[in-house]
């Protein structure tokens, strides 16, 4: 389905941070020994760190490595499409709030040129947008189990 296809492609920009995620660490540590030390490393790789497990968040929903109970589901079978469906229609909801809510407060940030408080001073809005994309992520995916839920066994 196209709409886990795109879910899948942003948790592919998830995998490329994590891919390139241990270069700066190593950079830093080289630039340590030498007494040197980088003052950007902590604070991206903490950026790139939080960006992964938002980017990622609507992958985890289509591979089921996200936190579930499926007690209602296993006590009474009939009701596995129904609780699938309210399951998929709670995970929208989700994500519908956290896009919303994300995006405002990734554009106040911006509209107010919020910094970070370190030597960097980077302006808060970019890593903010963390949570509107894990919010697009979600979406994408609770809509595709919304429309396959017998396919996609959401529980």
């Amino acid at each position: 389905m196209r709409l886990t296809a795109a879910a899948r492609a942003i948790c592919v920009v998830s995998a490329v941070l994590t891919l390139i995620l241990p270069l700066p660490v190593l950079y830093e540590i080289v630039m340590d020994q030498l007494r040197h030390p980088p003052v950007w490393v902590f604070e991206m790789t903490g950026y790139a760190i939080i960006m992964i497990a938002f980017a990622a968040s609507g992958y985890g929903l289509t591979t089921g490595h996200h936190f579930r109970i499926n007690l209602l589901s296993h006590k009474f079978p009939k009701l596995e499409v129904p609780l699938a469906m309210l399951s998929a229609l709670l995970e929208l909801a989700f994500g519908v709030i956290l896009l919303i809510a994300g995006w405002n407060q990734a554009y106040a940030a911006y509209s107010q040129d919020l910094r970070s408080d370190t030597l960097l001073q980077i302006s808060q809005c970019w890593p903010e947008l963390a949570f509107p994309i894990g919010g697009l992520a979600i979406i994408l995916q609770s809509l595709a189990h919304v429309l396959m839920p017998d396919r996609d066994k959401v529980s």
